[in-house]
């Protein structure tokens, strides 16, 4: 009786040390994916957007960026109709970086009415929504 019982004490100190230790892993491994997934988000997010005046006549405007540093990586936006819309918002932007950015207007045949081209560049990390007016269209 007293060797049963000496296993049993055994095996529950076993058993508890286990469960123990596989409480501290799942711990562990919370903190570590907690602090993994705080590295990976941005400090701070910049949305932005490109603006312009409406063009009398237009029935579509049609916008494209591409990287000034990479120009034969593909497009961030490649060329894209939006309608009447004369405010357009960009796909996140890596900070400290020069965009060419193209704005065109057309009429309801497709006839190119207007357009413009501007280089802008992103800022740092500073987190809001930052408009580029690009004004009249030409």
């Amino acid at each position: 009786m007293k060797k049963q019982l000496i296993i049993l004490t055994a095996l529950a100190s076993v058993l508890a040390s286990g469960q123990a230790a596989l409480a501290a892993e799942n711990v562990q491994g919370e903190n570590y994916n907690q602090k993994t997934a705080s590295l990976i988000e941005p400090a701070a997010v910049v949305e932005y957007q490109v603006s312009w005046y409406a063009v009398s006549g237009a029935t579509n405007y049609k916008i494209k960026m591409v990287r000034v540093d990479k120009p034969l990586d593909p497009p961030i936006v490649p060329v894209t109709d939006l309608g009447k819309e004369t405010l357009f918002k960009a796909p996140y932007l890596k900070s400290n970086t020069q965009y060419r950015v193209w704005v065109a207007a057309y009429d309801s045949k497709g006839k190119l009415l207007a357009q413009k081209t501007e280089e802008k560049k992103t800022v740092g990390e500073i987190g809001g929504i930052i408009v580029w007016q690009f004004g009249a269209l030409k």
